[in-house]
């Protein structure tokens, strides 16, 4: 069943003001905050010693210090409020990856913003649901805020207890019987409605599902009332389902680990996270999935509310579930959290998921995967054939992005183009290639014609030659590159390029839309190599230059 927790912190922009005042302000000296409202200075929160002196949101500032003249007043800040407060609903994340800033606290209606956190199978990490409550309570009051909690089977109920109510944890289908002797407002109406429904004498939640039990008598509510009264009844009582969107979207595939005593030492911390590397597999298996990219999110002991957790990021090239790999990826970054005082919440989640196909090939390629047999059932991450023992080529870009940089590993895709410079394009190693092929898919007999031999090592770019030849279109006899003189015995071609006609204008990828010669010519010493002549004779134009390009064998 559903468990939410709601939050409230009833005075918490005067918390905030009251932790960074310099010298501290006394517990019991009056705070207040004010803030502009057309042109008139106004009330915009005040702490719990000012309310016991009659001072309230929304009154006039000059009211404010007629009734008590020794009041403490600075400027309201809800802009940091606000960021102040999502902060918190980030710290809130380790009880639970399902947190949000409650969005029914407008001004006036629950006399302060709060927090909403979805417990649902995460109380256990804490003891129970008693010790997780008291936990966040504590921790918020050393830190200064004032805050009250409560766990109900919906958000209604939760909020209505935590403002309203003296039980704070409402067992699985009790609801009804918590929610009956509070007052009408801890359905979160407003204040009309209320006032309205006070005028028929009705007073208290219980009144109220009196008069609505049954479904026609909840319809007569309805039309009688209005349909906001049925529906924050029904959202109370979990008869209609209210959704939560959570601050951050939750991953299907996380693993949690909370501690009696934190964690500091390396061992310690490996030893934790191959343990929940462990469990995420575990789901990713389930799922049929494999994690392209995970997160390691650790708390400190000693960390305040405001303190965001330590995050580590790695990614695969391709869907991995192989705990061993995982924690390859994660090792060369462990030295990057500062444990300080230990950690005490850590957690790994699966941030980008995608099926897991199957069993990469190894690099051995001489058929004794064959010889291997099927990888057993359940064991389709690899790690139990002694065949795929050896690092696949995904797992050696992976880890050499862990340590390198994604970014940096590169692979190289083929690019429609007869320019050997250009024929291939450089991507990040672990994108996929999601654009069309602009060459055939596979090799095949048709896909490079046989006799156009190239080169096995290219120049990163074409350098210029010095050449002597007998006449203009003939190959040279004799090439002068790097201040050393090659003579050529026996030269064939020409093999005439052309660059890319069809991309034509400002967007050709060779500015230069000369053609290019090319001869393989062969040297006394047999040393062969690729040259070419960049564009052609003309009488009344420049003379081709040459240039050297690759090596053949």
């Amino acid at each position: 069943m559903r468990r939410i927790l709601s939050l409230w912190l009833p005075t918490f922009a005067t918390d905030r003001v009251r932790r960074c005042l310099v010298p501290p302000l006394a517990a019991d000296a009056p705070l207040l905050t004010r803030m502009s409202d057309r042109g008139r200075l106004t009330v915009a929160a005040v702490d719990k010693a000012a309310r016991a002196r009659r001072l309230s949101p929304g009154m006039g500032l000059a009211d404010a210090r007629a009734l008590e003249p020794d009041v403490r007043v600075v400027d309201a800040d809800p802009e940091g409020d606000a960021a102040a407060l999502e902060r918190l609903a980030d710290w809130a994340r380790r009880y639970t990856p399902w947190t949000a800033v409650d969005p029914s606290d407008p001004p006036g209606l629950g006399g302060g913003p709060g927090l909403l956190l979805d417990i649902t199978g995460c109380s256990h990490l804490l003891g129970g649901e008693h010790p997780l409550l008291l936990d966040l309570e504590g921790r918020l009051a050393r830190a200064g805020f004032a805050a009250r909690a409560a766990i109900a089977d919906s958000i209604g109920a939760a909020w209505a207890l935590a403002r309203f109510g003296v039980l704070l944890v409402v067992p699985p289908g009790g609801a009804a019987e918590a929610l009956a002797d509070l007052p009408l407002p801890a359905l979160r109406l407003d204040g009309g409605m209320v006032a309205s429904l006070r005028r028929v004498g009705l007073r208290r939640v219980g009144e109220l599902m009196r008069q609505g039990t049954g479904a026609k008598s909840r319809a007569a509510l309805a039309v009688r009332y209005g349909a906001q009264v049925s529906l924050r009844l029904d959202q109370a009582l979990g008869w209609v389902e209210e959704p939560l969107s959570p601050r951050r979207p939750p991953s299907r595939h996380t693993a949690r680990l909370t501690t009696v005593d934190p964690i500091s030492t390396p061992e310690g911390l490996a030893r934790a996270v191959r343990h929940l590397l462990g469990q995420v597999a575990a789901s990713l298996t389930a799922a049929g999935e494999g994690a392209r990219s995970l997160e390691l999110e650790a708390w400190r002991i000693d960390a305040g509310h405001d303190a965001p957790p330590q995050v580590l990021s790695v990614g695969a090239s391709c869907p991995n579930r192989d705990p061993a790999h995982l924690w390859r990826l994660l090792e060369p970054r462990m030295d990057q959290l500062e444990p300080g005082m230990g950690f005490e919440v850590m957690a790994v989640s699966v941030t980008h998921a995608a099926p897991f196909d199957g069993v990469q090939a190894t690099l051995s390629g001489d058929g004794l995967a064959d010889l291997a047999g099927p990888v057993k059932a359940g064991d389709e991450s690899g790690t139990g054939n002694p065949i795929v023992a050896d690092p696949p080529i995904a797992e050696l870009v992976d880890r050499l992005g862990a340590r390198l940089g994604q970014g940096r590993v590169l692979r190289l895709l083929p690019r429609q183009s007869w320019i050997p410079e250009q024929a291939v394009r450089a991507v990040p190693a672990e994108v996929q290639d999601n654009t069309p092929r602009v060459a055939p898919p596979l090799p095949g007999p048709d896909s490079w014609p046989a006799d156009r031999p190239r080169p096995i090592r290219l120049l990163p770019r074409p350098e210029a030659v010095e050449v002597v030849a007998p006449i203009p279109d003939d190959p040279p006899v004799l090439f002068r590159w790097r201040d050393q003189t090659y003579r050529v015995g026996r030269a064939e071609g020409p093999e005439r390029l052309l660059p890319e006609w069809w991309e034509g204008g400002e967007f050709r990828p060779n500015p230069n839309p000369e053609p290019r010669d090319y001869y393989r010519v062969e040297d006394g010493e047999g040393r062969r190599f690729w040259l070419y002549r960049l564009g052609l004779y003309r009488a009344d134009g420049p003379p081709p230059r040459w240039f050297l390009h690759g090596f053949f064998g």
